[in-house]
């Protein structure tokens, strides 16, 4: 079974509309849609914003259902030269405002006892781009950081940007999901639909003006990998 996981409604509500057989459970804290998509089996769940949501939720959702992969699907804000409605594929994974550097030998970003990245599913990434190429959407592959912030500014990330020049999204709940998956050891990959790019002047415009297609562009990708899973 698949567990999709949106922080907004706006970047689940087509792949909820998508579901066929669908089923609505409600769990203590959140409420999961049960369905199939091209007859295979998935679970949809709205995660709420910020690393803890998305974590509790993955739980749940690992927790509640036999899941073989997750994928956590929406937008982000963008660096490193990707442009509005891009798609950033995670190759791996990190937080951003994680920082335990001054106590010991770790990078920025970095949880004890954790690697640095968390690596999303090789053969997730091969379908991911073969879906993309398809559907002729722009896309990077790289690194996608986490914070519970909405980050205007790159001197805010300067740390892992410094360390990560593939690092292509910054959002707040990628790291959360994939830390999460790899403490269960589920194959996991990450989607982010760029909607605004850091140091824009208009980028909390561009945030509302733009959240709509890319989360459109982020749907269609996640479609057609499943239909090849």
């Amino acid at each position: 079974m698949i567990g999709i996981i949106g922080a907004m409604e706006v970047e689940i509500e087509s792949i909820v509309k998508e579901l066929q057989n669908k089923e609505t459970i409600n769990l203590k804290l959140r409420t999961v849609y049960k369905g199939t998509i091209d007859n295979k089996e998935v679970v949809v769940v709205l995660a709420g914003i910020g690393k803890v949501n998305a974590a509790i939720t993955t739980s749940i959702l690992i927790e509640n259902f036999d899941l073989t992969s997750i994928f956590n699907i929406g937008v982000a804000g963008g660096v490193n030269g990707v442009n509005h409605k891009d798609v950033v594929v995670s190759e791996g994974v990190t937080h951003h405002d994680f920082d335990v550097t001054n106590f010991s030998d770790y990078v920025r970003g970095q949880v004890p006892s954790l690697p640095p990245v968390f690596k999303a599913d090789e053969n997730l990434i091969t379908k991911t781009i073969n879906a993309l190429e398809k559907s002729h959407i722009e896309y990077k592959v790289g690194l996608i950081a986490s914070g519970d912030q909405f980050v205007t500014k790159k001197e805010t990330i300067k740390e892992v940007l410094a360390l990560y020049p593939n690092l292509y999204a910054i959002e707040m709940e990628a790291a959360a999901i994939a830390q999460t998956a790899h403490l269960y050891n589920i194959p996991f990959i990450v989607y982010r639909s760029i909607s605004d790019v850091l140091g824009d002047e208009a980028q909390h415009l561009d945030f509302n003006l733009f959240v709509k297609d890319a989360s459109e562009n982020a749907f269609k990708v996640i479609k057609e990998v499943i239909n090849h899973l």
